[in-house]
């Protein structure tokens, strides 16, 4: 744990973002494979949450917490929902002494709902609950997706911000719809959202 808190703080410096910039153009050089990795991923939520200035992140899938620590210094709330029982206990742990940090256990089709009842201002989320194999958790489906966005859509906020990990599963199999069933479920509740996909991940907003 002490390693673990060591390197969560050097994640909160100009070291971690020196490094973010590092590995962003090592991955362009590369020809941005997809999946992009997390340093790429973490700036571009940075990126969205400094032009909507959004201040909560809501996060589905917390797996080893990576995330939750690279998101720490830039959120002043940070929700993450974890359906597997003993990551969710290491990273509750690993997070224990962030009082703005709330680890949450369970589908989060229905801890979604909870958290969404005490929110008042527009958030960004990072939707990225989904069966991987492995030890990675499986609900009742392989991916909750269309579950939280009904309940992110039929919130009282209208202008949060949404984005969804790893586009490239979205081909109708695995209880995934595809890219433009999914444009066309999103565009039914908002037809002037933006609906984007660019470097394996989906981007939805005003």
């Amino acid at each position: 744990m002490i390693i673990q808190s060591l390197k969560d703080n050097i994640k909160r410096t100009f070291i971690h973002e020196t490094w973010l910039t590092f590995k962003k153009g090592k991955w362009e050089k590369d020809g941005r494979p997809i999946p992009p990795p997390l340093a790429v991923k973490s700036k571009i939520i940075k990126e969205y949450a400094r032009r909507f200035s959004t201040g909560i992140l809501i996060e589905t899938g917390t797996y080893r917490g990576d995330m939750v620590s690279s998101m720490n210094s830039v959120f002043s709330q940070i929700y993450s929902i974890e359906l597997n029982y003993d990551f969710y206990q290491k990273a509750k742990k690993r997070f224990a002494k962030y009082s703005h940090i709330c680890i949450m256990h369970g589908n989060s089709s229905e801890v979604l709902p909870r958290i969404l009842s005490s929110i008042n201002k527009p958030c960004l989320f990072w939707l990225d609950a989904h069966y991987s194999g492995g030890v990675t958790a499986r609900g009742d489906l392989d991916t909750p997706i269309m579950s939280e966005l009904k309940h992110i859509f039929s919130h009282q906020i209208k202008n949060h911000v949404i984005l969804i990990d790893d586009a490239r599963e979205f081909t109708g199999l695995n209880d995934y719809p595809t890219i433009e069933s999914l444009k066309d479920f999103v565009h039914q509740n908002y037809p002037n959202y933006v609906f984007k996909v660019a470097d394996d991940i989906i981007r939805i907003h005003k």
